[in-house]
């Protein structure tokens, strides 16, 4: 190794990863930091399928970032990654699995960010490759995380960046009896005793693959492992944080993930010994945070097992371990402004539990289908069916569907609502009372008896339902013209933003030619854009030569415009067609393109005949002369038609 402190060390554990662990050492390799600023140490796990020797090829052809290591297999990523970690010179040492891959920015961004903000654990962007990845806490960049407030907790696993200096004051290492889940103590304490958490979000760091055979998943999936690991965290969360909001926060992470998964697997265990074995470390586990508060927290499904477990009903318990977690076997009462759940649900349902009533208020949300949208420009239109689950026996809900500004005052432009038959209509004149510029987010609220609940609207509609993103430019009503665009954010959720500068408008206009033909010596043109209602008079044709004359076109609501030109005013030359619009805060010119079996015309009498003919160019061009005497006694131009 030739750099004595290198920036940053990149920690490998790799068993069996061929050939995939080629990526990744070259991911490393290819990193835009300097030469010498990053070293590689990859521990071979007692690989068998070449990755050692592989490995040992690599490091000959790359001695000054490559360091390789053998030892017997361990049986899992804690004892690699702990030998890579004693080896460690860097000032930061980051966790790569063999099987995925960095950006080739990614180490510049990280260190970048924990130099410039003091930062000791840094999360980059990850991306999935056929691996579901956390997304949540990656919405913005975050130079100073709380880990309370954001969702930095949610993200567990080792792949960040953690200034080493941490690590060794801390005795950081990962737990070797763990199978599974071994990385959340480790990080879960960074986490805790952390000068600063930053996440850097506008940058894809950390490539997550899923290999087609299977076998990146170390992990067995059996209730055991899922408990060791389950309860080790839960017991360092205790240990180090005071009972309050903020552990009741973290520990309702795991009760509602961990645990989740831990009954799904108790349900797959197939002897009835160990089922019982693990549910009675269940059963102690749920009761020893009874006195907890984080119960509200979870979803009311989780709940209820984790209630079911408290009280030993097993197989009650086993019915709903792979029961989709918005599924709800309760009969749900509004009192007032609070939802409540009833456990046992119908009448006649039996439980050998004691009786449980939830309140549930904070999990119900309003489940909509939007069937139809458009955007004319002047009008907003959106159409489908809104309902709160769980609750039909209360009746059916009032709806309403507003806009909301994307601004700290929040401004709401409520729609004019139509129900029936459980669906509804909204519309909006986005011409009469005018909105303000900037983002408007489209919201949906239902008010069911004291009741109210208000989400997102969009992000579930039919794929034929509507155009998405369209834009459309409309008069303002004020002489001007505004551009209203609708879109999917990446939520998929709709929002529309509205815009009146000069430059915005010009980059979205456009403007096609449907048809042109003669009558005469006069050109009709017929055309389409996507400016709907425009100010009186804004919308002419130019055409342009010996420069140029503005010609009066009739603009339809629709976009749909049509001209005639009086082609025998012009002067000889080559003129170019063009739509101009002209407003109080635009004036823009944009070329036709020339439209399909446009022929050349002529006109006049014998000794003064003119004529017209499209040129081969992209834009609708003409070319309008005089017939010169001898060439029109001796021929008739190619495809004319006298008039």
């Amino acid at each position: 190794m030739t750099a004595p402190h290198p920036l940053v060390s990149v920690l490998t554990p790799a068993y069996d990863a061929m050939p995939y662990v080629r990526r990744c050492v070259g991911s490393v390799l290819h990193q835009s930091l300097g030469a010498g600023a990053v070293e590689m140490i990859v521990v071979d796990d007692g690989s068998t399928d070449g990755t050692g020797e592989e490995l040992d090829r690599l490091a000959r052809r790359h001695p000054q970032l490559l360091r390789v290591l053998h030892q017997d297999n361990s049986g899992g990523p804690s004892g690699p990654r702990n030998t890579a970690l004693g080896l460690a010179r860097g000032r930061y040492v980051f966790f790569l699995d063999a099987d995925d891959y960095l950006g080739v920015r990614a180490l510049e961004r990280l260190t970048a960010a924990a130099e410039e903000w003091g930062s000791d654990v840094v999360l980059g962007r990850m991306k999935d490759v056929g691996r579901r990845v956390p997304r949540s806490m990656f919405r913005t960049n975050q130079p100073d995380a709380d880990l309370f407030a954001s969702r930095v907790y949610w993200s567990l696993s080792a792949q960040k960046l953690f200034r080493r200096e941490l690590v060794e004051r801390l005795g950081l290492r990962f737990d070797t009896a763990l199978r599974v889940g071994e990385d959340q103590p480790f990080t879960a304490t960074a986490y805790l005793r952390a000068r600063r958490i930053s996440v850097v979000a506008d940058y894809d760091c950390y490539y997550l693959v899923r290999r087609p055979d299977g076998r990146h998943l170390t992990l067995v999936n059996r209730t055991r492992p899922t408990l060791d690991a389950l309860e080790r965290v839960c017991s360092l969360l205790r240990a180090e944080l005071p009972r309050g909001a903020g552990r009741d926060l973290l520990l309702s992470r795991h009760f509602e993930v961990e645990l989740a998964g831990a009954f799904r697997f108790l349900a797959a265990e197939r002897e009835a010994l160990v089922r019982e074995r693990e549910f009675a470390r269940m059963r102690r586990l749920v009761t020893g945070h009874r006195d907890d508060g984080f119960w509200p927290r979870l979803p009311p499904l989780q709940r209820l097992r984790c209630h079911l477990t408290h009280h030993g009903c097993l197989e009650e318990l086993l019915a709903l371990a792979h029961a989709a977690e918005d599924h709800m076997p309760f009969r749900i009462r509004l009192h007032g402004d609070r939802a409540l759940a009833h456990y046992p649900g119908p009448p006649a349902a039996v439980s050998r539990a004691p009786a449980a009533r939830f309140d549930v208020t904070e999990h119900l949300s309003p489940v909509h289908h939007i069937s139809a949208f458009s955007l004319t420009g002047t009008r907003l239109h959106v159409a489908g069916r809104v309902r709160l689950p769980h609750t039909d026996e209360a009746g059916s809900p009032a709806t309403e569907v507003f806009l909301r500004h994307r601004s700290a005052g929040a401004h709401e432009r409520h729609a004019l609502v139509r129900q029936e038959d459980g669906g509804f209509t909204a519309d909006w004149d986005l011409h009469g009372t005018p909105l303000a510029d900037g983002f408007w987010d489209l919201y949906v609220r239902v008010r069911l008896g004291g009741l109210v609940k208000t989400v997102r609207l969009g992000n579930r509609r039919d794929p034929r339902a509507g155009t998405c993103p369209v834009t459309r430019l409309a008069g303002d009503g004020r002489g001007g013209i505004r551009a209203a665009k609708l879109y999917a954010t990446a939520f998929g959720n709709l929002s529309l933003r509205l815009e009146a500068g000069a430059r915005a408008l010009r980059e979205a206009l456009w403007c096609e030619t449907d048809a042109a033909d003669w009558c005469g010596q006069m050109l009709h043109i017929r055309g389409r854009t996507n400016l709907t209602a425009p100010p009186p008079g804004a919308v002419t044709l130019r055409l342009a030569g010996a420069g140029h004359r503005d010609f009066p076109a009739t603009a339809l609501a629709d976009g749909r415009f049509d001209a005639e030109i009086p082609v025998d005013l012009l002067p000889p030359g080559r003129w170019r067609a063009a739509l101009r619009i002209a407003a109080a805060n635009l004036d823009c010119v944009r070329p036709l393109p020339r439209p399909a079996g446009l022929e050349a015309a002529r006109w006049g009498g014998r000794l003064r005949t003119r004529y017209a003919r499209p040129l081969d160019e992209p834009q609708l061009t003409l070319r309008i002369d005089r017939v010169r005497l001898l060439r029109g006694a001796r021929h008739r131009l190619p495809g004319t038609a006298r008039r």
